[in-house]
């Protein structure tokens, strides 16, 4: 009669270390089972059956899960029963722990203890402990894939506006704090009389007029020297002397220019005009040499040069009046005047012969 009360009382209140001493190794098995029923799990179920059956069971009775189902005292009853076989379990690991743990002759306990090499995790069979151990592995392979991925959002974050603005303000400082040491420095050195002995003291600063505000002293005052001692760069002189060939050559385009008459040609003045040409092919070549010489040479590819054109500069020459006035139709003007000359001269033949024949 008492074992029937006391197991008729819910797990929530019944615990086995409360019974007496007669009845504490029998009900104990049997308040196991019964806990074992109210979870609905087998008793030799593994740990991780029993903790997914527990958490199935309160997602349906919880108070708080706003199910059909929920019911506080069924669930305070699953509750306890979940209790009360964790600690079952884990006083039956202390005691298998305890017992295996006994010294022996290290003849006897190297063999037997040997399985335990592999899978350093946990007791039990070396089957609970490979479960053990990849269920480790996959816990700290998710942990690894978390803190990657926190580290990506944190990578991500610092190249989006905020995080370069955040970068930019603490250049700011940075900068701010060099700047502020430095001046603290300069400041210490005057107080010290350090600039007081400095050459050029209370002397107006020398000011170059043609000093190129775009390029650092350094740099003016190693060009001065070169310009000072004669040096020029090759593309610059090259330059030079394109330039004033090539103005020379127009000048004497200009001067050919004056010996033909005005445009359109006579076939006499195109004759002479393309003889004149010929001369200045040879000039426009070695222009045109020094041309590609420059570019090659040249450090700046904004400044290579295009080859010039005998034609084009021919043309253009053309189309400017000559300060000479030519006149183009004296040959022919000469040629008919000789042909009215003898046309005349055989009229005045021929009416002689027709006189004296009358």
């Amino acid at each position: 009669m008492l074992l029937n009360r006391l197991c008729s009382k819910s797990g929530a209140e019944v615990c086995v270390s409360t019974l007496p001493k007669r009845f504490k190794h029998v009900n104990a098995k049997h308040l196991a089972k019964k806990f074992y029923e109210t979870l609905g799990v087998a008793e030799n179920c593994e740990d991780e059956t029993l903790r997914l059956a527990f958490v199935h069971l309160a997602k349906r009775f919880h108070p708080d899960s706003g199910t059909s189902e929920a019911d506080a005292v069924r669930f305070s009853e699953i509750e306890s029963a979940y209790r009360e076989i964790r600690k079952i379990r884990s006083a039956q690991r202390d005691q298998e722990t305890s017992s295996e743990v006994e010294e022996f002759d290290i003849k006897h306990t190297a063999p037997q203890h040997r399985r335990y090499l592999n899978f350093d995790i946990g007791v039990g069979t070396p089957s609970k402990r490979q479960q053990l151990h990849t269920i480790q592995r996959a816990q700290k392979a998710v942990e690894n894939v978390m803190e990657h991925r926190l580290k990506k959002l944190q990578a991500e974050e610092r190249n989006t506006l905020i995080g370069m603005d955040k970068q930019k303000a603490k250049d700011i400082k940075t900068r701010a704090g060099m700047d502020r040491l430095v001046e603290d420095l300069i400041q210490d050195a005057m107080n010290k009389g350090e600039f007081s002995d400095l050459p050029g003291m209370g002397k107006p600063l020398k000011f170059s007029s043609a000093l190129n505000p775009y390029v650092d002293f350094v740099t003016h005052k190693l060009n001065q020297v070169l310009i000072d001692n004669g040096f020029t760069p090759e593309w610059i002189q090259l330059s030079k002397e394109i330039r004033e060939e090539t103005e020379e050559l127009k000048k004497k385009l200009a001067e050919a220019r004056n010996d033909v008459s005005e445009i359109p040609l006579t076939p006499k003045d195109k004759l002479i005009w393309h003889d004149k040409l010929e001369k200045f092919k040879t000039t426009t070549s070695q222009i045109n040499n020094k041309i590609d010489k420059y570019n090659l040479v040249v450090p700046i590819l904004q400044k290579q040069m295009l080859h010039i054109s005998l034609d084009k500069l021919a043309e253009k020459a053309l189309l400017v009046p000559p300060s000479k006035k030519i006149n183009k139709y004296a040959d022919t003007r000469h040629n008919v005047s000789k042909e009215s000359m003898s046309h005349d001269l055989y009229d005045f033949i021929s009416n002689i012969f027709s006189k004296k024949i009358t």
